[in-house]
């Protein structure tokens, strides 16, 4: 019998909720969307769904699994990631890590108190590509 550590089971729900999500993310609900990153050691693309939302000149996207998370590490590694939400792709650079009190403003309010309940305080801010810098993210 296969023992059940609190990690395993992080990583198997974490592997469902991900199968699950990506069903419907990028399409309709802006709440489900699907990062695009390329491996930083692979090179192989990768898609993680997220909840991310418009913010300035960009989309602010939460990190739930902590910045450990590989989507954060590929998409400072390479500079950016695409985002597709709503059915549409956005190539985004330069992200950075920003506090909940500056993300949590693009959030519709039922998200903010949700984030704030699960304690996240790290959140991706990512800036729009120039339509010249299409061909080097992950499209």
């Amino acid at each position: 019998m296969t023992e059940t550590t609190p990690d395993t089971r992080d990583t198997s729900q974490h592997r469902r909720s991900n199968w699950f999500f990506m069903k419907i993310a990028g399409k309709g609900l802006r709440a489900y969307s699907v990062v695009k990153h390329v491996g930083r050691r692979s090179g192989r693309e990768y898609q993680t769904p997220v909840g991310a939302y418009p913010l300035g000149d960009g989309f602010v996207v939460a990190i739930l699994y902590g910045s450990d998370s590989q989507w954060v590490r590929n998409a400072f590694a390479t500079g950016g990631f695409t985002l597709r939400t709503k059915g549409r792709d956005y190539p985004l650079e330069r992200p950075e890590i920003i506090p909940s009190a500056r993300a949590l403003p693009a959030y519709p309010r039922i998200w903010r108190w949700t984030l704030k309940r699960q304690k996240i305080e790290e959140f991706v801010w990512a800036h729009r590509a120039p339509e010249a810098s299409l061909s080097r993210s992950c499209a």
